[in-house]
């Protein structure tokens, strides 16, 4: 690695690569925002007019809503007007959609700009890391493919400090700003060299190549592979039809809808989305504020994003601890909850335990469920179907976001914090066993030997 760093401009690739993730730094801002929100909008009234825990779940919500819109189209845009210009274009309706929402005057201004946001953040969640492995090499493709997520939790963490230690004025300035940020950076960066060879600018490749490498570099062997790859991906994209009637790449595609699915119904949206909320429920205040508390969740998941991009461990074993820890953390709030209704006597002396539980519950969430299922989509599309099976995918992802952070406020007034807490248990234990029996290791594995999982009845 150290030869990688002493060749002149051989960085240039992570600096291409960080500016992009700026973008998904933009992205995480927007989904924490909704927890430091939560107060001011609700109890303070900051619009101006009230706003019911029904109705915030759709301010919440449709963001997702918004990004399932773009999830499908955003990978063939990539490929017609190239990754960097489709993302760029993205970046007046992120803005706009902060201006509605900081002018709003009624609920339906707010849903208006949140639903802007999400349609931005659902084009960035395929072109970003598609820019970023693009513009890697090899021998560093997986960690600049691995930006994405760890920009998109540190803009959780960011909004969450922001709402702690600024008022709601400035938390919308500072998650605002964001994307103009991202504009004026990353309009420098140069396109991806892959998108000029699909164009046939071998040219434009070559100058592309030859700023994110060094002039040193040998960037005419690198094109040839590039060349090769981009003809095999014709060739697939061809077939993409009968590649969607392969068991394989139906079952590829079973598994990760199966996972997102887990991923946003475990517990991990009405956690992450109304984590101040929650926190307030179980009268953590008493020993730590609020904001102070959510901000702890929030560097908790992202301590345990980067372990778990590290890779040190297999896959399936990350996946298995992390849902059973999650099952563990669930139960503990469900408890600590049935006790509180029940008004027991010794409540007092375990108001330690609902922010040490949440604590856990993103941490040991971002070590597996909350992160691996990106990894996977990425190993089990690598070529097959990929950018058609990957946009299917995203699409119902976004809708189950949807779907998972607007029924959580439900649940709770239909059967209370203690019985949503029991589901999420009921429904992470499913998850422990659809990732032990259905879920194959990919780690280390050509897409060969990926293929050949998936079409054999045996996972392992």
């Amino acid at each position: 690695m150290s030869s990688f760093w002493d060749r002149p401009f051989g960085q240039n690739q992570y600096i291409a690569a960080f500016f992009a993730s700026l973008g998904a730094l933009s992205v995480g801002a927007t989904v924490g925002w909704s927890a430091p929100a939560q107060h001011d909008i609700m109890e303070k009234k900051i619009f101006g007019f009230a706003v019911t825990l029904s109705e915030y779940a759709w301010v919440c919500s449709v963001s997702s809503l918004g990004s399932s819109f773009m999830a499908m189209p955003a990978g063939p845009l990539a490929n017609c007007m190239g990754r960097k210009l489709i993302t760029l274009l993205m970046v007046p309706p992120f803005l706009a959609g902060w201006a509605i929402l900081i002018f709003s005057k009624n609920l339906y201004m707010l849903i208006a700009g949140r639903f802007l946001q999400g349609f931005s953040c659902g084009c960035y969640f395929i072109t970003i890391p598609m820019y970023c492995s693009e513009v890697a090499q090899v021998e560093v493709k997986g960690y600049l493919g691995n930006f994405f997520m760890i920009f998109f939790v540190l803009g959780i963490v960011y909004a969450y400090i922001m709402g702690s230690f600024f008022d709601f004025r400035y938390l919308n300035y500072g998650c605002a700003i964001l994307p103009a940020i991202f504009l004026v950076t990353f309009i420098w960066m140069p396109e991806s060299p892959v998108y000029y060879l699909l164009k046939n600018k071998k040219q434009k490749a070559l100058r592309s190549l030859r700023w994110l490498r060094g002039s040193s570099f040998n960037a005419i062997l690198e094109i040839d592979r590039m060349e090769q790859d981009i003809l095999a991906m014709r060739e697939d994209y061809a077939n993409t039809c009968q590649r969607l009637q392969q068991t394989g790449t139906l079952k590829g595609l079973f598994i990760c809808i199966v996972l997102m699915f887990f991923q946003h119904f475990c517990g991990s949206k009405a956690i992450i989305t109304y984590a101040a909320f929650i926190l307030i429920e179980t009268d953590v205040s008493s020993q730590v504020t609020v904001e102070l508390s959510t901000i702890f969740v929030g560097v908790a998941f992202f301590l345990s994003t980067i372990i778990s991009l590290l890779e040190c461990a297999g896959r399936r074993p990350l996946l298995i601890w992390s849902v059973f820890l999650v099952i563990l953390n669930c139960a503990l709030y469900a408890m600590y909850f049935n006790l509180k209704d029940n008004k027991v006597d010794y409540l007092d002396s375990l108001t330690w335990l609902p922010l040490s539980s949440m604590c856990c519950f993103t941490f040991f969430f971002g070590l597996g469920l909350g992160v691996l299922p990106f990894v996977i989509i990425r190993d089990l599309f690598r070529l097959h179907a990929e950018v058609v099976g990957s946009g299917i995918v995203w699409t119902i992802a976004h809708l189950f976001g949807f779907l998972s952070t607007k029924s959580f406020p439900i649940t709770l007034e239909i059967f209370g914090m203690a019985i949503s807490f029991w589901s999420f248990v009921a429904i992470s234990c499913l998850s422990l066993l659809f990732v032990f029996f259905f879920v194959p290791e990919t780690k280390g594995k050509t897409n060969e030997e990926i293929q050949s999982l998936l079409n054999s009845k045996i996972v392992q």
